[in-house]
């Protein structure tokens, strides 16, 4: 049976990747689904595919962190985002056996409130602007130290007349060795199709093919992690580049970055760097703190709290709030 689970999941895995040169990364639509869904990894710099900390609250990321959750445990996290805008996630697990692991995941973000008006300005009422997305995941262990997921994502985003659904699965797998303190995943997320498109115009979903590792080097005082993104997608362009990056910095874009510090058991401090981010935000030539995350977490009893803050220049900073129990 364990061979048989092995070969299903390596399988699969091959056949999403083998399917990811046939969607780019390079549309807007649905970009709410590329937002970290937790404080603690994104104070890490992102969407890190191979974290030796990751869990269920991650599977967004890595359907394969969800393996080894409890049964029952919850996580919520809120992300204030710019202007008016508010984010939301919410996370639960169920523990089929000791082998098998279902979660149920739901991504929610509202832009605030806006004004119709016809052509002559005249007020015609207010509508909502919305993207919402519901999902399941399963996990299972392949083998006693990997194991291997997948999640279906039911996509749904609506700006007053304009409406559009989509539906999309993931894949990943992981690999932990506790003894060497070290972690490996890798993942594909949103390959899908429209199911309804805006203004009959079908566009590609913001596909990610990642890999990443985390190690914590003997007698170093900090846990590093490493990732690699949008593998599936060379060109790391960002809006009004009319040219290619050199070599060097377009393959630096493709890299996320962090560092988690243990100070006891119950507070840890995070650094992350996010270079995509950093271009895509900075407003000076010389470096300023665009791309650069921060975050503290800490334990209090069964409640496991964590903070982040991801620097945008000088447009601002996008905060979260996660919080992770079990009923």
């Amino acid at each position: 049976m364990k061979e048989l689970r092995s070969l299903l999941f390596i399988s699969m895995f091959g056949l999403l990747t083998s399917s990811a040169s046939a969607q780019s990364d390079v549309s807007s639509i649905f970009r709410f689904l590329d937002v970290t869904p937790n404080a603690s990894a994104s104070a890490l710099g992102g969407n890190h595919t191979g974290l030796y900390e990751g869990d269920y609250s991650s599977f967004h990321i890595n359907p394969a962190y969800l393996f080894g959750a409890e049964n029952g445990q919850v996580s919520a996290t809120f992300v204030n985002l710019l202007a008016d805008s508010k984010m939301g996630f919410t996370n639960g697990t169920f523990q089929v056996n000791e082998n098998n692991q279902i979660g149920l995941g739901i991504r929610f973000l509202g832009y605030g409130d806006f004004k119709t008006l016809d052509k002559d300005g005249n007020e015609l009422g207010d509508f909502n602007a919305i993207d919402l997305a519901v999902s399941g995941a399963y996990a299972t262990r392949i083998s006693p130290k990997w194991s291997g997921g997948v999640s279906l994502d039911l996509i749904h985003s609506s700006y007053e007349q304009y409406k559009s659904s989509a539906i999309a699965i993931s894949g990943g797998i992981y690999y932990k060795n506790k003894e060497e303190h070290f972690s490996f995943g890798a993942a594909i997320r949103n390959l899908g199709t429209q199911l309804s498109t805006y203004v009959n115009s079908r566009e590609p979903l913001p596909l990610d093919l990642s890999v990443g590792v985390s190690k914590k080097p003997e007698n170093f005082p900090a846990e590093l992690s490493l990732t690699l993104r949008r593998l599936n997608d060379w060109d790391m362009r960002i809006v009004g580049e009319t040219k290619k990056p050199d070599l060097f910095d377009n393959a630096f874009r493709h890299v996320i970055f962090g560092g988690k510090f243990n100070f006891g058991e119950n507070f840890h401090v995070r650094l992350g760097y996010n270079r995509y981010l950093h271009e895509l935000n900075k407003t000076k030539e010389n470096f300023d703190f665009a791309g650069v995350g921060f975050g503290v977490g800490f334990n209090i009893k069964d409640l496991i709290i964590d903070i982040s803050r991801n620097s945008y220049s000088e447009t601002g900073g996008v905060v979260q709030l996660s919080i992770k129990t079990t009923l």
